[in-house]
């Protein structure tokens, strides 16, 4: 096919035009942002679950059947306040016998004491007594007159028969008073022992009866009746009636490692008073729910246990915090955190300036010719979106924050400055995580 002039024309115009050239992109756009110097609290974190300061369990000391229930379940009740009865006729019947041999006893006592056994005994002592001076003054007589021949010799010997025997009546009076003032003296402490164990059983009635009428030993949220009313209750114990907690204030247990314990010599520092009342060199902690992102909650290491546990190598403390509102509940999980350290010039940049590498953790900095250069860093704790920092970073250095991926490197950018909020004083105590 032939080819028209035109064309050959046209095609050698285009061909001998000049030549294309590569034109380099313009440098990209990138945010950049100042580190802030400012005071930083470190603080150490770790969770713990809360526990009531009281937990009392209600049981049956006495056996019967439960007659009331004066209380709302799930309610606040007060130190003394009437929670349960137990039919008491049956401990009545028993406290009004119980009283009555006591009367008895009273009574027998004061029969005993009234005796007059003694008395009598005394006085046929006494009658035998002058019985045997007369005898004795008679055989004295008649022997005089024996001895003149004047008496005969039967009436010396009836005489001398008759003191004897007055004698004899002497000695046997003198025994029958001894064992008379022997049985006086045991009816006495018999009596007086009838009657201690009648008021014994009668303090003991008054203690059955008593124990019917069941009261709140401490204020707090009292626990659903596990028992309801018209049923036999046993004087075991082995039933929990009801369970009375109190939440006001309110326990936080938690565990720390031996390592984190080494980071805090104020806590190992603590002791115990000798009367136990307290805890000297409290250390302030702050408390606040899994929910939350603060820690609304202010409260005070209380306790901790003697010695680590050999098993988990780990230490068991405890904090106590105020809980009038009643936002805390026993069982609940929280979080808990420990002022340890305080960093008066700690730099700090946005968490989202950070890049991770095989090497570590870097951010890329702008200098003044508008190129982007290699920074290695080490991270601290965060603090309200920003992160304290340390390593190849000064607080006049541009880091970038936004276009990390269109920086390299030794390459060029335009930077932008950003506007990134201060971290207020409320954020500025920054939390680790206990390990």
């Amino acid at each position: 096919m032939k080819v028209p002039k035109y064309y050959i024309v046209v095609l050698a115009a285009i061909g001998c035009g000049s030549p294309n050239n590569y034109v380099a992109p313009p440098p990209p756009e990138v945010t950049v942002a100042s580190p802030v110097q400012q005071a930083v609290t470190e603080h150490l974190e770790f969770s713990g679950m809360t526990q009531p300061v009281e937990t009392v369990e209600i049981r049956a000391r006495v056996r019967g059947f439960l007659k009331e229930r004066r209380f709302v379940e799930g309610s606040e009740v007060g130190k003394g306040d009437l929670l349960l009865v137990i039919d008491e006729e049956p401990f009545q019947i028993a406290l009004e016998a119980s009283q009555t041999r006591l009367k008895e006893a009273e009574a027998a006592l004061e029969q005993a004491t009234g005796s007059k056994a003694r008395e009598v005994a005394q006085a046929q002592v006494n009658l035998s007594q002058s019985r045997v001076v007369l005898a004795q003054q008679e055989e004295k007589r008649v022997r005089s007159l024996f001895q003149k021949n004047v008496s005969p010799q039967a009436e010396m010997d009836k005489l001398s028969a008759e003191l004897k025997a007055r004698e004899a009546e002497l000695e046997s009076g003198k025994a029958n008073f001894s064992e008379t003032e022997a049985t006086y003296d045991t009816k006495i402490l018999a009596c007086r022992a009838q009657l201690e164990s009648a008021a014994i059983a009668v303090r003991s009635a008054e203690l059955d009866l008593s124990y019917c009428r069941m009261t709140a030993p401490i204020s707090g949220r009292i626990s659903r009746s596990n028992v309801d009313v018209g049923n036999l209750i046993e004087s075991t114990g082995a039933t929990v009636l009801a369970t009375i907690v109190r939440m006001e204030p309110i326990y936080a247990y938690a565990t720390i490692s031996e390592a984190d314990l080494q980071r805090i010599p104020a806590l190992r520092g603590m002791t115990v008073a000798a009367d136990g009342s307290a805890m000297s060199g409290k250390l302030p902690l702050e408390l606040g729910l899994a929910s939350e992102s603060d820690f609304p909650k202010s409260g005070e290491i209380d306790y901790m246990d003697p010695g680590l546990d050999p098993d988990t190598g780990t230490l068991r403390i405890r904090g106590v915090f105020p809980n009038a509102d009643r936002s805390l509940l026993p069982g609940m999980f929280v979080r808990m955190r420990l002022a340890i350290a305080e960093r008066a010039d700690a730099l700090l940049i946005p968490e989202r300036a950070l890049g991770t590498d095989q090497s570590g953790q870097y951010v890329l900095a702008v200098d003044a010719a508008g190129l982007v250069q290699y920074r290695s860093v080490k991270t601290g704790v965060a603090v309200g979106g920003m992160r304290v920092v340390d390593g190849e970073i000064a607080i006049t250095d541009q880091v970038i924050v936004e276009g990390l991926l269109r920086a390299r490197p030794g390459s060029k950018v335009v930077p932008k400055n950003a506007v990134e909020p201060t971290p207020t004083a409320e954020k500025s105590d920054a939390a680790q995580v206990a390990k």
